[in-house]
């Protein structure tokens, strides 16, 4: 008897030695791209000859490998998160053990290319003075356009409009004279790019950047145009009047408003809003320049441009002094609500959910659309600066440009993201401006790339979304500055 127990031991031991390892795992799967920092999920599945529970493995392609994870049933997906550090393209391989420590061999690899991060830098550019190359423009008063083609587009004070290809090529239109380009471009669906300059003119140029036409239009400009569904050009000059220009750059007409760097923009059945610098917003008729209605936000001057919320019929309206208000856009005799945001207040924009968001006071304000109540602000540090109009992607990540209010050229500007609930996401150190305040306002593409303008440089800074799904997600309504709101 104890001689046949001990023979039973010894079978029993040798068939647990010669169990089998788990089959070799499925060839992982997942995203074929992600980002660098981003966690993104790998899975595989596998299953024990034994019918046991399996643990899994996996491979980064990194130098990197997970720890062991625990027993789960075979035959059902696995999968883990893993975060890469740097640009590339990375294998990623699985495998499995079972309970008694046999493991497989390792899957088939699965390729993942990581693309750089939220927050690095694409690319950016100077641009020098003609008649003194060691003499570099300040980008801080210009706002990018974005063609439909991906070029960049961006005005500068020394008299020329520059655009970036998407292949990296740069090209440049000077204006006649070296007159300032303040005012951002408004690009057209089919290419043409509209932007007014101070000498007087309106400019329609070719993608290419050569001229179709240029428009007189009686006083330099600050403000970007804005395009109407049938092709019209809808301009405001500093101190005069709002002009209609033809697709043809002929004159359709002038309606006198007082004038200012406020921007016009277009409401869904085309009717023009256009703020002054009187304090008042007017409504006017798209064929003729006829009033059609006017609101009062008091004395002060109006600068930032107005801002359309289809989903709720409202227009919001900030004046300098920081007097946000909600007017009903088919009545602007009907006001919804004010709200106070603080000193050198930006463009207001909407979010996805129709939240309100607005730069002022060094602030970024996010606040209820129905009451003008805030959600929150952020303060960012080293505050008492300005705040740029931000742009708000479709994750919800409102984005802006911060001045800290010194301007001794010592610290550079920075682009801020900013979580949906108003906390930090991360901020990226751009250029110094040559003054306090911030006219450039940041542009969101199609593919969450953001630009900006700070300092002696334009930029172009890697996001990780496109613009929010609402009817005023940036400044200018869209890239290409339509300033036209949309059903």
């Amino acid at each position: 008897m104890r001689i046949a127990g001990i023979a039973l031991l010894l079978a029993l031991a040798l068939v647990a030695g010669c169990a089998k390892p788990p089959l070799v795992p499925e060839t992982p799967w997942g995203p074929a791209q992600g980002v660098k920092y981003i966690a993104a999920a790998c899975s595989t599945r596998t299953t024990d000859p034994s019918g046991g529970q399996v643990a899994y493995q996996f491979d980064w392609g990194d130098g990197t490998q997970s720890a062991w994870s625990g027993l789960v049933d075979g035959g059902v997906a696995f999968g883990d998160t893993h975060s890469w550090t740097q640009q590339g393209r990375f294998e990623v391989k699985g495998r499995a053990r079972n309970a008694q420590g046999k493991a497989s061999e390792w899957s088939e690899p699965f390729f993942i290319y990581i693309n750089p991060g939220e927050s690095e830098v694409r690319w950016k550019f100077t641009y020098t003075d003609p008649e003194d190359p060691e003499d570099s423009t300040d980008f801080s008063l210009n706002t990018f356009g974005i063609g439909p083609d991906g070029s960049a587009i961006i005005g500068n004070e020394y008299g020329a409009v520059v655009s970036r290809a998407a292949s990296g090529a740069v090209k440049w239109f000077p204006s006649p004279d070296g007159d300032e380009f303040f005012a951002a471009p408004a690009i057209a669906d089919d290419g043409t790019i509209y932007i007014a300059c101070e000498n007087e003119s309106l400019y329609a140029l070719n993608a290419n950047l050569t001229r179709k036409w240029t428009a007189p239009v009686d006083l330099g400009v600050h403000a970007t145009a804005a395009i109407g569904s049938d092709g019209a050009v809808f301009v405001q000059t500093d101190g005069d009047s709002c002009y209609c220009i033809e697709p043809t750059g002929a004159r359709r007409w002038a309606a006198w408003t007082g004038g200012g760097p406020s921007s016009p923009v277009v409401g869904p059945d085309g009717t023009v809003f256009v703020a002054t610098d009187n304090g008042l917003l007017y409504a006017l008729n798209p064929s003729d320049g006829s009033r059609k209605g006017q609101y009062s936000l008091g004395s002060q001057s109006i600068f930032a441009s107005p801002a359309i919320d289809l989903g709720r019929g409202a227009i919001y309206v900030v004046n300098e002094d920081g007097r946000l208000a909600s007017v009903d856009l088919a009545d602007l005799s009907l006001e919804n609500w004010t709200a106070d945001v603080g000193v050198a207040a930006s463009t207001p924009v909407i979010g996805a959910d129709g939240r309100v968001y607005v730069g002022g006071g060094g602030k970024l304000h996010c606040l209820d659309p129905g009451t003008g109540n805030p959600h929150w602000s952020f303060d960012p540090p080293l505050g008492n600066g300005t705040v740029s109009s931000p742009a708000i992607s479709q994750d919800g990540y409102a984005y802006a440009l911060v001045s800290i209010g010194k301007k001794d050229f010592e610290d550079p500007d920075s682009l801020y993201a900013v979580n949906p609930d108003g906390t930090r996401r991360w901020a990226t150190a751009l250029g110094e401006g040559s003054t306090d305040d911030i006219w450039s306002s940041v542009k969101l593409d199609s593919e969450g790339n953001i630009y900006v303008a700070s300092g002696t440089v334009a930029w172009s800074v890697r996001g990780i979304s496109p613009p929010a799904q609402s009817s005023w997600p940036q400044f200018g309504r869209d890239p290409q500055n339509s300033g036209r709101a949309r059903q």
